[in-house]
């Protein structure tokens, strides 16, 4: 009798070894499947100017919407992410893109978050890049087209066997936003440049990715175990007692009213710094035209 239930425990234990086997290499094949997916998208014909004012605008835009943050203030490109038990996945180098991209190749990467090829871009903030309105998308491409080669290219995503199965688990959040955004979102209307609510709220699209759709508040990033909260941005959150002064000085220090220093980590204040007065004011007077949500909600 003895015999026979440790033949049988024998069995289902060998049975689940080999499902537990074989679930590994499935999500180790999906993993990898990801990282080499493709996808079709059909790049909108937008003008790239060539004027002096549109480049410096676009100049402008490369530093406050973040370009400098992931891929290097020369832009020659940056480790984005790095774990040796995970692997690593790099900001690619963007500079000489006027010889190897065509405008719809730019159009493709910025607002789709798409190759040349085809492949879906990792880590590319295409969910927040696909709110610029089609003349500043224009102005960034041209900026872009006349920054000179500078550097190497970097590897493609280099993820371990156990980076890839955890990819394939959805463990590491929305490794591409090309999955999640609508690809058919129209352009939003260009607003008024200056102090202004329109204006604000048209600039708010770089805060979301990290603060929430509703600004009200979220984990920055799931995936990290470190990750701070990104706190709660309408009048009902920690910004209720601050003044537009103190929002202002906050931005371009990166130290809060009461005395606390920003993780440009996780909080990338010398990115907005570059925004003129102008543009934090009207950031503000958006904030404050917010619904008032209380950091419980």
């Amino acid at each position: 009798m003895m015999k026979r239930l440790l033949k049988w425990v024998g069995i289902v234990l060998g049975g689940l070894v080999g499902l537990l086997a074989l679930a590994t290499v499935v999500l180790y094949a999906l993993g990898s499947a990801q990282l080499n997916k493709t996808r079709d998208v059909q790049a909108e014909a937008i003008t790239i100017p060539t004027d002096e004012a549109s480049l410096r605008r676009g100049e402008h835009l490369v530093a406050v919407a973040l370009c400098t943050t992931c891929h290097g203030q020369d832009l020659a490109g940056d480790i984005e992410f790095d774990d040796p038990a995970i692997g690593k996945v790099y900001a690619a180098n963007i500079t000489g893109l006027g010889t190897t991209h065509s405008d719809a190749d730019l159009v493709d990467a910025i607002r789709h978050g798409v190759e040349t090829d085809g492949r879906e871009l990792a880590l590319m903030p295409t969910n927040v890049f696909i709110n610029l309105s089609a003349e500043d998308l224009g102005a960034l491409i041209a900026y872009l087209k006349t920054v000179p080669r500078t550097g190497n290219d970097l590897p493609e995503p280099e993820l371990t066997f156990m980076g890839r199965i955890i990819l394939a688990t959805g463990m590491f959040g929305d490794v591409f936003p090309a999955e999640i955004i609508d690809h058919n979102q129209p352009f939003p209307s260009m607003p008024e440049i200056g102090a202004n609510v329109e204006y604000g709220a048209y600039l708010a699209f770089l805060c979301t990715d990290c603060h929430g759709e509703e600004l009200a508040g979220q984990i920055v990033d799931p995936t990290e175990p470190n990750s701070p909260w990104a706190p709660n941005l309408t009048p009902g959150g920690e910004l209720d007692d601050w003044s537009e002064a103190d929002f202002i000085q906050t931005m371009r220090t990166g130290v809060s009213p009461d005395g606390d220093q920003l993780d440009p980590k996780w909080m990338p204040w010398e990115a907005f710094a570059k925004f003129d007065d102008g543009e934090l004011k009207g950031l503000w007077m958006y904030l404050q035209s917010l619904p008032a949500v209380s950091d419980a909600d």
